[in-house]
This record gives C-alpha cells, sequence and structure tokens, in this order.
C-alpha cells in the first residue's frame, strides 16, 4: 500500500479516538439526569388532574342543561335528591380515572377558547373532596382528526386533548345514573322423566 495513504488512514484514527476521548471525558451530549428530567417534564405537562379519589364525597355531571350529582353514602352512591342508588361501579371508575386525569396532548399557544368548543363547555364534571377542595374538567369538541376531546380545567387555561371514552361515560351517567336492577333469575323447569320400560319378554306365539 502506499505509505502517504497508509500515513492518512493513521492520521484519521487518531483524530477519531482524540475527539471520542475528548466526547466521554467532559461528559458532552445530554447526561441521564438531563434526560430523566425532560421525560418527567414532559409527562407533568400531560397531567390534567392528581387527587386521591377515595376522598370524593360527591360528583356533579353536566351535559348541556341536564345535569345530575351524586352523594357518597358510607360505601355506596346515591342520587342526590332521590334514595335512588347510583350506578356505584360506572361512577366509581369515572371517578378513579379523573383523580388521575391524563391527556394525550397540550395544545401550544392555545389562544381563543371558540375554537375548541370550550368558551362555553358542552360537558363537566366536578368532583368535591371531603376537605372541600373542588375539581373541575370542563369539555368541548372533538380534535378534528377525531384522536380525542378538547377539555380544560375551570380555573386553568391550558387546553388539552383527553380520550373520547372518558366524555362518553360522562354522557352515558347524566342520561343513566342509576344503578341497574338485579336480574331475576329464571325458574328452573324440571325435566320431566321418562316413562319406565317394560322389559318382560313378550312369548312366542
Amino acid at each position: 500500500m502506499n505509505l502517504r495513504v497508509t500515513l492518512g488512514f493513521l492520521v484519521v484514527a487518531v483524530l477519531l479516538g482524540g475527539i471520542v476521548f475528548g466526547l466521554d471525558k467532559f461528559n458532552i451530549g445530554p447526561t441521564p439526569a438531563a434526560n430523566s428530567t425532560a421525560t418527567a417534564v414532559a409527562g407533568q405537562n400531560l397531567q390534567v388532574f392528581t387527587f386521591d379519589d377515595s376522598k370524593v364525597t360527591a360528583l356533579e355531571l353536566h351535559q348541556g342543561d341536564k345535569s345530575v350529582r351524586i352523594e357518597k353514602n358510607q360505601d355506596t352512591w346515591i342520587v342526590a335528591g332521590t334514595s335512588e342508588p347510583a350506578n356505584r361501579s360506572s361512577f366509581n371508575s369515572l371517578i378513579v380515572r379523573m383523580g388521575q386525569l391524563r391527556s394525550t396532548r397540550r395544545v401550544d399557544n392555545p389562544g381563543d377558547l371558540k375554537q375548541y368548543g370550550l368558551e362555553t363547555p358542552k360537558d363537566s364534571a366536578i368532583a368535591e373532596l371531603s376537605d372541600g377542595t373542588r375539581f373541575e374538567l370542563q369539555t368541548g369538541d372533538k380534535t378534528p382528526v377525531a384522536t380525542g376531546t378538547y377539555a380544560k380545567t375551570a380555573d386553568g387555561s391550558d387546553v388539552f386533548v383527553i380520550q373520547d371514552q372518558f366524555v362518553s361515560d360522562l354522557e352515558r351517567l347524566v342520561t343513566d345514573p342509576k344503578e341497574p336492577p338485579t336480574p331475576t333469575p329464571r325458574p328452573v323447569t324440571p325435566t320431566p322423566e321418562a316413562p319406565p320400560t317394560d322389559s318382560t319378554p313378550t312369548p312366542a306365539p
């Protein structure tokens, strides 16, 4: 091999080794701590609510001009203004999800709330806790590409995108908040016994 070419390769190898050593020595580039901090901040930016769902004593749901309020009575939920039990499993599910509600996206520089259907919210959910604090979620239009529903907190200006399922469940419970009746078991119809067969042999003629 040509001596000049060989020397050229050696010089390039030395330079590359020096660059790698320098990067490692001076820790150039994002550190693991920086990456973990960035991930944590991104996660916080998507969080809508964080509260203890076991401390919720009442929940109000609104859809247009329709609304329902449920109140906790020991381990059960009662539809306010009635003695009717509320749909415990469905309401518990909604409250648990609301207590740790996380959006799929936060809108950058949202501007006018009207474009998201949040100037006059379509639906809302208000959780009241035993210490008197309240958490209110307001929802508006679906996103143009149907990836979720726009939402915001009552006291905040940030606009989030949340999953449609939460909104669907909210609207279903406004319309039908009561505990479904326990199905009555159907009576068991006894199977008639077959008549006994005569095993006596027929005499030959």
